[in-house]
């Protein structure tokens, strides 16, 4: 590619090279990328009804003091003690095409970044003649509260996302309703003829400055993630068993001879355990002055979570959607996600060595670049009928050689090493999707 389409010997592709290229393109990447994107939507009639967003975190090397973007926060999936850079990205559901994309520090909360998307995405709307009002954005937990639900309303904009229950009156709602109630209400049926997931309709209220709205929310019950929840918290419960067990059995050693000294260990364990809220234990002294320890669980406490178990909350501000549609379209977020792995592994973002702001954000535009050229294909390709991922026609295809022969004269010969059957069908196939392009 270096040689034969960019005219660039292969010497001359050093890190001093790329690092010009990159201070260059700084100067330019938003206008680089609204040019490309608008080109993608039009060329390939780009569905724009359901767009995708959500937040990944690029890990750094480095010091990087004086950066505007490296910095230490919480992102899934990433050490703490590492920098790094969030990005959000907006994707359609049509093909998982990364639409626009924004930079933040690694400090930056994710609900920090949702109206400032918001904005952008209505621009890329706007400048591409998608009415907003007809577009239905989906995100997770971390892009809803009482603020963000008024913006949605105040841009025209439709969304889906889950509502992290941290307000009374939203807790409330998912234990509403006992769970024999949710199984009069199932969400659709997997292959194998049987429900996993119901759901129950109700109102949610939002309240932001004195203004007030009701969306239409929709408690969900997971039959998969209530048992996984459940076989989780049994096996944390049987570790602060054990853990307790030893402090009990170490009962008259140095730093355990007083009950003092046993409860307040006993507390630690409590309070290093995610099973540690079900749980109390109380030390405690015979007549004769013999420390014991006794520990049993909180039914009550068990109760409640055994109620939540499970449970999670929709919410949408669009009221033609049924519940069944809230929850398909909910769940074909993980694309988006996909995409990142994408990112992370076959394009190899990640870790981050650059140690400018403008080499950072060069490079990350190169990446949603390939990103997109990368969903783009396999789009095309599955809608010809080839259900491949770009993944696999690359691997299918690294394989494939071209032999080059100089003559004295000056002239040059490639020849394509000799390829097998499925090689010649895929190279046909993408042939007939380039042609068309």
């Amino acid at each position: 590619v270096l040689i034969y389409t960019l005219d660039v010997p292969a010497d001359k592709f050093n890190d001093d090279r790329l690092g010009r290229t990159l201070d260059a393109i700084s100067r330019h990447t938003r206008d680089i990328w609204q040019d490309v994107v608008h080109h993608a939507l039009i060329q390939f009639d780009i569905d724009l009804s359901f767009i995708f967003y959500d937040l990944t975190a690029f890990v750094v090397h480095g010091a990087y003091t004086d950066s505007e973007y490296a910095d230490f926060g919480f992102a899934h999936n990433t050490p703490m003690n590492k920098r790094k850079i969030k990005t959000g990205v907006n994707a359609t559901a049509d093909g998982n095409l990364p639409l626009g994309y924004g930079v933040w520090p690694g400090r930056t909360a994710d609900l920090a970044t949702v109206q400032e998307n918001m904005e952008r995405l209505c621009r890329l709307l706007e400048r591409h003649g998608w009415p907003v009002q007809e577009t239905l954005l989906i995100g997770d937990r971390a892009t809803l509260n009482d603020e963000l639900a008024l913006a949605y309303q105040q841009h025209g904009l439709h969304y889906l996302a889950g509502l992290k229950a941290s307000k009374t009156i939203h807790r409330e709602l998912l234990l509403a309703h006992p769970t024999r109630q949710f199984y009069k209400h199932p969400l659709g049926c997997e292959p194998g003829g049987a429900s996993d997931h119901w759901g129950i309709s109700c109102p949610v209220l939002f309240e932001h400055q004195g203004r007030q709205l009701t969306h239409r929310g929709l408690v969900v019950l997971s039959g998969p993630m209530r048992a996984a929840q459940r076989q989780t918290r049994a096996a944390h419960l049987w570790a602060l068993h054990q853990a307790l067990r030893e402090v009990r059995a170490k009962i008259g050693k140095p730093w355990y001879r007083t009950v003092s000294s046993v409860q307040q260990r006993a507390n630690t364990r409590l309070k290093n355990s995610p099973a540690g809220k079900f749980v109390r234990a109380q030390a405690y002294a015979d007549q004769e002055g013999a420390v014991f320890l006794r520990w049993w669980l909180d039914r009550y406490e068990l109760w409640q979570a055994d109620q939540r178990d499970g449970r999670y909350l929709l919410v949408t501000n669009d009221w033609s959607l049924s519940p069944v549609q809230m929850l398909a379209l909910y769940r074909q977020k993980d694309g988006l996600e996909k995409r990142f792995t994408v990112s992370k592994s076959d394009l190899k973002v990640s870790p981050i060595y650059l140690h400018k702001d403008e080499r950072i954000k060069a490079m990350l535009l190169v990446n949603m670049l390939a990103l997109l050229a990368y969903s783009l294909l396999e789009r095309q390709a599955r809608q010809h009928g080839l259900q491949m991922t770009t993944r696999r026609i690359i691997r299918k295809l690294e394989s494939l050689d071209v032999i080059e022969t100089r003559c004295w004269d000056g002239s040059r010969l490639c020849r394509l090493v000799p390829v097998d059957t499925e090689q010649a069908a895929l190279l046909k196939a993408l042939g007939r999707i380039l042609a068309e392009l």
